[in-house]
C-alpha cells in the first residue's frame, strides 16, 4: 500500500510571516447568541460626544460584556421606575429568544447594519470605550444621571441578601452632568456651566454681589478628578483651575465636604458633576463595596455600627481611596 510522502514546502527564511500560523478567524471559541450579536452591533460604532451626559461604569477586567448586560438591565428597571423611560428592546435586542425566532432575529440584525439605518435615540445609550474595564452609559431627558445613580446605590446599600444583588461585575458608577473638551478652556467652560447651580463663582460675585440665591450659600467642597488615557491636563492643573473659579466664601474641606466636584477626564473629553456629602457614605457610588458592606452588616450588625469610615477605616484613609 502506497503512502503519501509529500510534505508541505516551508517558506523561505526571509519571507514575511514565516513560521507564523495564520488565524482562521472565529470568535475564540465563544458561541454568540443572536441577542449577544445584537448588543455588540448596538454598542459598536457609538462614541462619546461633546455635550453628553450620563455616567461612567467601571467593571472587572475582561468582564465588560457581562457588566454591559447588567447595567442595561438595571437602567431598564430604574428608568421605568423613576422616569417612565426604559431601554427599548429593539435597540439592544431581547434577553431571551425562542429557537424559531433566530432566523428572523438574524435578518433584523443584518437590516440594522445596512448603511443609512439610524438607531433610535432612546433615554439610554451604552458606549463601549477602547479602554479595559470602562463603559459609559449616555442618558437623555427625562433621565437625570445623578438621581439614577443615587437610587441604584441607595438600594445596593440596603441589599443585605445576595438574592437582592443586581450585579456581579460592576464596580463604580460616576455620574456626569455635561461633557466638554479636555483642555483648560474646555474645563473653564464646563465649570461655568455646572458650578453656578451649586457655588458662587468669582466672576459672578463681582458683577452680581454677595446677595442672591440661597442655593449658593457658603458651603465646603472638595474636588476629585480622575484621568484616563489622557496626558495633557494634569491633576494639579485641574484642581487649581476649578478652585480658583469658586468664590472664597466656599471653603475647601477634604475630610467631610458638603459637596464634592467630580471631574472625569477621558482622552479628549472632560465631564463634571457635583454630588452631595453622602458620596463618601455611599462608598463613592461603588456598588460592589455597597453590596459587601450590606452583607457584613447583616452578619454582624454590632460590628458594622461601630465601624468608622469605610469598613472600619479612619476617614482620612477612606478619603485617599479611589
Amino acid at each position: 500500500m502506497e503512502t503519501n510522502t509529500k510534505r508541505k514546502r516551508n517558506p523561505p527564511a526571509g519571507a514575511p510571516h514565516a513560521g507564523v500560523k495564520r488565524s482562521k478567524g472565529g470568535n475564540q471559541g465563544k458561541w454568540k447568541t443572536p441577542s449577544h450579536l445584537a448588543k455588540l452591533a448596538a454598542v459598536k460604532g457609538r462614541s462619546l460626544e461633546l455635550g453628553d451626559m450620563g455616567f461612567w461604569v467601571t467593571c472587572q477586567r475582561q468582564k465588560e460584556m457581562r457588566a454591559a448586560d447588567e447595567i442595561i438591565s438595571i437602567c431598564d428597571e430604574y428608568g421605568l421606575k423613576l422616569f417612565g423611560a426604559g431601554i427599548c428592546a429593539d435597540e439592544y435586542g431581547p434577553v431571551d429568544q425562542d429557537p424559531e425566532d433566530i432566523e428572523a432575529a438574524i435578518a433584523k440584525e443584518v437590516a440594522a447594519l445596512k448603511p443609512g439605518t439610524k438607531l433610535k435615540d432612546g433615554p439610554f445609550d451604552l458606549l463601549r470605550m477602547n479602554v479595559d474595564c470602562v463603559l459609559f452609559m449616555r442618558t437623555r431627558a427625562p433621565v437625570d444621571p445623578l438621581l439614577l445613580v443615587r437610587e441604584i446605590c441607595k438600594d445596593a446599600s440596603a441589599a443585605s441578601d445576595r438574592s437582592q444583588w443586581r450585579s456581579r461585575f460592576i464596580n463604580k458608577l460616576t455620574p456626569i452632568s455635561y461633557t466638554a473638551k479636555a483642555t483648560e478652556k474646555g474645563l473653564e467652560e464646563l465649570a461655568e456651566r455646572i458650578l453656578p447651580e451649586h457655588f458662587q463663582l468669582e466672576r459672578r460675585e463681582e458683577t452680581e454681589g454677595m446677595a442672591g440665591n440661597d442655593d449658593n450659600r457658603a458651603c465646603s467642597y472638595a474636588i476629585r478628578p480622575t484621568i484616563r488615557a489622557h496626558t495633557t491636563l494634569k491633576r494639579e492643573v485641574i484642581i487649581n483651575k476649578v478652585a480658583n473659579m469658586i468664590s472664597n466664601r466656599h471653603k475647601v474641606e477634604l475630610k467631610s465636604p458638603d459637596k464634592v466636584i467630580l471631574i472625569e477626564v477621558f482622552q479628549t473629553f472632560c465631564g463634571m458633576c457635583v454630588v452631595g456629602s453622602d458620596w463618601e457614605a455611599m462608598r463613592r457610588y461603588n456598588i460592589h463595596e455597597l453590596y459587601s458592606a450590606a452583607s457584613k452588616r447583616a452578619v454582624n450588625p454590632a460590628g458594622a455600627a461601630n465601624s468608622n469610615g469605610l469598613d472600619g477605616q479612619k476617614p482620612e484613609a477612606a478619603n485617599n481611596r479611589e
